[in-house]
């Protein structure tokens, strides 16, 4: 994603990046962000486009405003205006495929698909 591609008021979740070699933004896209969230943001200094952000000097990693679990959590502020530019860095953590999962499972037996198995 190129940083002339985001007006004011996109929302951009990256979440291709799971390697120090992958990238799915520009640098210039976080820095013309307002708000950057990580999912945990000390793999995210060493994976996905905060990594490559901080690395090339487009951002410092204080720039980071939260993990996305103190949001969920209410402990920190998620979007403050409909106006801001908004990218979420998710580069894997295994707690949020586990809450996926167990959603797209519930999902899909409320809806008549698949079957629960008692182990």
């Amino acid at each position: 994603m190129r940083a002339e591609w985001v007006r004011p008021g996109t929302h951009i979740t990256a979440v291709g990046s799971d390697g120090p070699d992958k990238r799915e933004t520009e640098s210039a896209v976080l820095a013309r962000a307002d708000l950057i969230v990580a999912d945990r943001l000390d793999q995210c200094l060493r994976l996905g486009e905060i990594h490559h952000a901080v690395a090339e000097g487009a951002i410092d990693a204080g720039r980071v405003h939260a993990e996305l679990g103190a949001i969920a959590a209410g402990l920190a502020r998620g979007r403050g205006s409909d106006g801001e530019i908004t990218v979420a860095d998710l580069t894997g953590v295994g707690v949020q495929d586990a809450a996926m999962a167990d959603l797209v499972a519930a999902a899909a037996l409320a809806g008549g698909l698949g079957q629960s198995i008692t182990v």
